[in-house]
């Protein structure tokens, strides 16, 4: 099983690094990567006085002074896109199992709309990079109550609002976790958790109160019965990277695959499989509902493939063949419309 596994992580790597390589010719500015680029020139106090990715204003402002080629400035995407599918190995792994590790390796690095984050001027790959440490740090919390856990995980929620304010989705759908498997944890456990949680959603309502009452006040009571009904583009996004009707195909694979995945996982009793649900479902309305951003997106493509790589161990061999072959047709076919 090991030599699988490394053979899935090399693979996976090998297969993002050349899709988001691939085709540099077709890497021109978009007029929102040139805006990203103007605001990244900026001086450093204006960039950190902004409350929409600091940090990675900051990041980008100094990787545009060592070169401007539109392959040098999409280089940080292509890196923490590769070191978010090397952060899978751990958080899928404690998550869905190991059995299902390597098939959820594969899925997400050949992902269309991983790719396509990962080839944009964009923070949405770092994102998912303090998506996944988030998630680390706090299963590691849960599974040895150690506080040194805990702590990695307060300094990585605060800095990931500087890439992504909307990653605050993340310490609420953990402290959901905890609330509905609460006799699954030690009362230490959780009194360490409630305590932290209270301190970082503090500093998150005093940092970002201004947009926080905008969106109670202003955003919240104008929502509308279409913007709901926008969840099935947005699967369809989320699972290749197109709009309906081109992503019918691969939509209704990874539906298969999800069900199937759901009807597998025991998540009325393991918490671990409950926080994958909940890690597909909750970025999922935060997108929606907030000014849409591709970076909150991208954190639900682990725990979807999560799902899928459970599901596909339920189908004997030769299906399970007949299913990859289908997804990779899928994806070619949403490549082919990327490049």
């Amino acid at each position: 099983m090991h030599r699988d596994f490394s053979i899935a992580l090399l693979s996976g790597l090998a297969l993002l690094t050349a899709l988001s390589l691939y085709a540099p010719g077709s890497l021109s500015l978009t007029v929102h990567e040139a805006d990203l680029l103007e605001r990244a020139s900026q001086p450093l106090v204006l960039q950190l006085s902004t409350i929409y990715s600091p940090f990675y204003l900051l990041l980008l402002g100094l990787w545009q002074e060592a070169g401007t080629h539109p392959l040098w400035l999409r280089l940080p995407g292509v890196l923490a896109g590769l070191l978010a599918l090397l952060l899978c190995t751990r958080v899928i792994r404690a998550m869905a199992g190991a059995h299902a590790t390597s098939s959820a390796l594969l899925l997400l690095a050949g992902a269309p709309f991983l790719v396509a984050q990962a080839r944009a001027i964009s923070p949405a790959t770092l994102a998912l990079v303090a998506a996944l440490l988030s998630y680390w740090f706090f299963l590691e919390y849960m599974r040895a109550g150690e506080r040194t856990w805990l702590g990695a995980w307060i300094i990585a929620s605060i800095l990931s609002w500087g890439l992504q304010a909307g990653l605050v989705f993340l310490p609420l759908l953990q402290s959901v976790t905890v609330l509905l498997y609460r006799e699954r944890y030690t009362r230490d456990k959780q009194r360490w958790w409630w305590s932290a949680q209270a301190l970082v959603l503090a500093i998150f309502l005093l940092v970002f109160w201004q947009p926080f009452f905008h969106f109670l006040s202003v955003r919240l009571p104008a929502l509308t019965p279409q913007q709901t009904s926008e969840a099935i583009p947005l699967f369809a996004l989320l699972s290749t990277n197109l709009a309906l009707p081109k992503a019918l195909p691969g939509m209704l694979v990874m539906i298969l695959l999800l069900i199937s995945g759901l009807r597998a996982a025991d998540w009325r009793k393991d918490p671990r499989h409950g926080l994958l649900i909940l890690g597909l479902l909750a970025p999922c309305p935060f997108y929606l509902f907030t000014p849409q951003s591709e970076a909150l997106l991208l954190c639900a493509l682990p725990c979807l493939f999560g799902l899928a790589a459970i599901g596909l161990r339920l189908y004997p061999r030769w299906a399970r063949q007949g299913l990859w072959a289908t997804v990779a047709l899928c994806y070619i076919w949403s490549y082919w419309h990327l490049y």
